[in-house]
């Protein structure tokens, strides 16, 4: 099994980031035509002017019946399968090459997939709670090398980000 806890880096938004969201988005379309899903770019890459990890990330929606065949049909894209890699609900695949991405795959219209669009769409909305998360991005990215104890460190801001969402919505 490939190790999940990585090295990782924040750096400075890059606006290339929403054209390769949009082509991994378009890619995964494709591939999974059969399987009807709905694909979004999530993710602080999703944020316009939002500092971040230089990684795409995408979730893909789908019936649960099909979750199983589409993991598979997203290796054919170099991206490595690794669970659930600790969040019940979702799949967790990797591709580390030229554009590095993470496609999340789970039920369409689960209360993750909303919980990822609602984090999204309201830190779009809330420059002031992007730029937060930015900091907080930094800080746990300056004490913590590695994406398992980087995302533990972050973890509390993105919770109270979430019930700010949730309860503005």
């Amino acid at each position: 099994m490939v190790d999940l806890n990585e090295p990782i880096h924040v750096v400075s938004y890059d606006p290339a980031w929403a054209q390769m969201g949009h082509e991994l988005i378009r890619d995964l379309s494709r591939q999974l035509v059969w399987a009807s899903p709905d694909v979004e770019h999530i993710g602080s890459t999703s944020v316009p002017g939002l500092d971040a990890k230089p990684v795409i990330d995408v979730q893909v929606g789908c019936a649960s019946a099909h979750i199983p065949a589409v993991v598979e049909a997203i290796q054919g894209l170099g991206c490595e399968p690794l669970g659930p890699a600790g969040v019940p609900g979702r799949e967790y695949l990797r591709r580390r090459s030229a554009h590095p991405a993470n496609v999340h795959v789970m039920e369409r219209n689960g209360q993750l997939w909303k919980d990822n669009l609602l984090f999204r769409d309201f830190l779009i909305a809330r420059p002031d709670l992007a730029r937060r998360y930015a900091r907080t991005k930094y800080e746990a990215a300056d004490r913590a090398s590695t994406l398992l104890a980087y995302s533990a460190l972050k973890s509390h801001t993105i919770a109270e980000i979430t019930t700010a969402a949730r309860q503005a919505g």
